[in-house]
């Protein structure tokens, strides 16, 4: 008779089974995975722990840690994040920092001294199922000021000028320049920072962006995405349609305004602005509404 009790509890870290897609720009190692054979995550003084012991022939001098937190899959749209790896004695060791203990990290390491890059294939590690009881930091629903850069937004309009960094942030020091060509009238960027877990997990009832259109005017349309890049995929244009100006405006998007969307599938968020070329449109502070205390609430 079969039981739960009975059941083989899947392995909390474990190498992950199916094929993945790597980041943008990294390829994989797969085809000489021992090198990174001592590669594991494991629950160290109530922090998820990341280990690497190198062999002495690999000799890395510069290695990171690419992590990105949602059950496997959504290959073509995972919000991946990197961070150094330091040395630690004989072994490179980093800090996997956990939101949620019901959401799997899938995770792999990049020898970045390397040209190119030898990553190794990816692992995957259940928080909970590793012994954790709290999640390592507070969930903050702040998704992206860029302040750290690009990473993790993509220009979705063929021809159009690279996305790049602005010093005309809402807050801080940066913001998200969008360029829209002379003789076109849409440009389009889209992000996976927004995930279904933000919704099914965490309890977020939309989107608030703040976006900008320095000495001009336009508008800017918002789509979800579900299971993006594939042939499952889904996509829904909310119903609001935020007219843009000189100054800095608030977009709060509540994910009722998707019409019939698969929420809890979301795996990228994308902007459309409208106007008339040459232009530009500024993204700044991407953050998630919900039961949070927010400034400008």
């Amino acid at each position: 008779m079969w039981t739960a009790a009975a059941q083989p509890k899947p392995p909390a870290d474990a190498w992950l089974a199916e094929r993945p897609v790597y980041p943008s720009g990294l390829g994989s190692n797969a085809s000489s995975p021992e090198a990174f054979l001592t590669l594991s995550a494991e629950l160290v003084a109530e922090q998820l722990k990341v280990r690497w012991l190198a062999s002495p022939a690999s000799a890395p001098v510069q290695v990171l840690l690419y992590y990105s937190a949602d059950v496997p899959g959504h290959w073509p749209a995972r919000d991946w994040r990197a961070v150094p790896m330091p040395r630690r004695g004989e072994a490179w060791e980093a800090t996997l920092p956990v939101d949620d203990l019901d959401v799997p990290l899938v995770y792999f390491v990049s020898d970045a001294s390397a040209t190119p890059a030898r990553c190794s294939p990816m692992r995957v590690v259940s928080p909970r199922l590793a012994g954790m009881e709290k999640p390592s930091r507070v969930f903050w629903p702040f998704l992206d000021g860029f302040e750290d850069g690009l990473a993790g937004w993509q220009l979705v309009t063929p021809d159009a000028p690279a996305l790049r960094i602005s010093p005309q942030a809402h807050d801080g020091n940066a913001a998200l320049a969008v360029t829209l060509p002379a003789g076109r009238q849409t440009v389009s960027v889209s992000t996976p920072r927004v995930r279904g877990w933000h919704y099914s997990l965490q309890l977020a009832t939309g989107v608030r962006v703040w976006l900008r259109a320095p000495g001009g005017t336009g508008e800017a349309r918002f789509t979800l995405h579900a299971h993006a890049g594939t042939t499952n995929a889904l996509a829904t244009a909310s119903t609001i349609v935020a007219p843009l100006n000189d100054q800095w405006q608030r977009v709060d998007l509540a994910f009722g305004s998707f019409s019939n969307f698969p929420v809890a599938s979301t795996d990228r968020f994308s902007i459309e602005f409208r106007g008339d070329g040459p232009r530009e449109f500024l993204v700044d502070d991407l953050q998630l509404l919900g039961r949070w205390k927010l400034p400008g609430n």
